[in-house]
C-alpha cells in the first residue's frame, strides 16, 4: 500500500470520528431549557432557589450581617447564657446563645425543641460557664412569626462542652488593705479627739 493511499486512508478514518463525536449531544444540549429532549437532565425555570446550603458562621457575623443571610440555614457555635423560655402551647423552648469570642461579641435567640433542652447542664451567668452548643437552623433578620426578632429555628442541636460553675473562695488576704485603713482611721479620729480635748 503506497504511502498515499495511507495518508487517504488516515483523513477518511479521522474524518469519521470527528463526525461521530460532534454528532453526539452534550451534556450541555441534553440539559434542554424547553423540556423538549427526554431524560432526567432537564431544567426547570420555574424552581425556585432552596436554602440547603449550610453556611458555617458565627454569631457576630449574624447579628451584623446583611440581608443576604436571611432564611439561609446557618450554623453556630455558642455558650448557652440566661435561662430557657418555653413558647407557650408549643412543643419548642426558646434559649441565649452568645459568642465565645471575647472581641467579636454578640447573642442570638435561638429557637429549640423542648426536648434538646436536656443537652444543656449549666446556663451561663456570673459565676457560671454555660453549655457550648452547636446549633443549625433557618437565620431570620426579622422573623415574621415572632414579632420580627432576629432568630434562628434551630432544626439540629449539639452539645460540643459541658458547662461549668465557679465557686467563690474567701480569701482572707482581700480584706487585709481594708482592716489597716479602718485602723488607721480610728487611730486619727482619737488623736483628733484627744488633741481638741487639750486645747480646752
Amino acid at each position: 500500500m503506497s504511502d498515499k493511499l495511507k495518508r487517504a486512508l488516515a483523513l477518511v478514518v479521522a474524518a469519521v470520528i470527528t463526525f461521530v463525536l460532534m454528532s453526539v449531544p452534550t451534556w450541555a444540549q441534553a440539559w434542554a431549557v424547553d423540556g423538549s429532549d427526554e431524560g432526567d437532565n432537564l431544567i426547570n425555570t420555574q424552581q425556585m432557589p432552596d436554602n440547603s446550603f449550610l453556611y458555617d458562621t458565627s454569631i457576630y457575623d449574624l447579628v451584623n450581617g446583611d440581608a443576604s443571610l436571611d432564611s439561609t440555614t446557618v450554623q453556630v457555635v455558642g455558650e448557652v447564657v440566661g435561662d430557657a423560655v418555653n413558647d407557650t402551647g408549643t412543643e419548642y423552648a426558646w434559649i441565649t446563645l452568645s459568642s465565645q469570642d471575647a472581641s467579636r461579641e454578640g447573642t442570638i435567640s435561638v429557637r429549640i425543641k423542648e426536648s434538646d433542652l436536656d443537652l444543656i447542664d449549666v446556663y451561663g451567668g456570673y459565676d457560671s460557664t454555660g453549655t457550648t452548643l452547636q446549633v443549625q437552623g433557618e437565620f431570620h433578620i426579622a422573623c415574621t412569626e415572632h414579632e420580627g426578632s432576629q432568630d434562628i429555628h434551630a432544626t439540629t442541636v449539639k452539645a460540643l462542652k459541658a458547662g461549668s460553675i465557679t465557686h467563690d473562695v474567701l480569701n482572707l488576704n482581700d480584706f487585709i488593705p481594708g482592716i489597716v485603713l479602718c485602723g488607721v482611721g480610728v487611730v486619727l479620729m482619737g488623736a483628733y479627739y484627744y488633741l481638741r480635748e487639750r486645747r480646752r
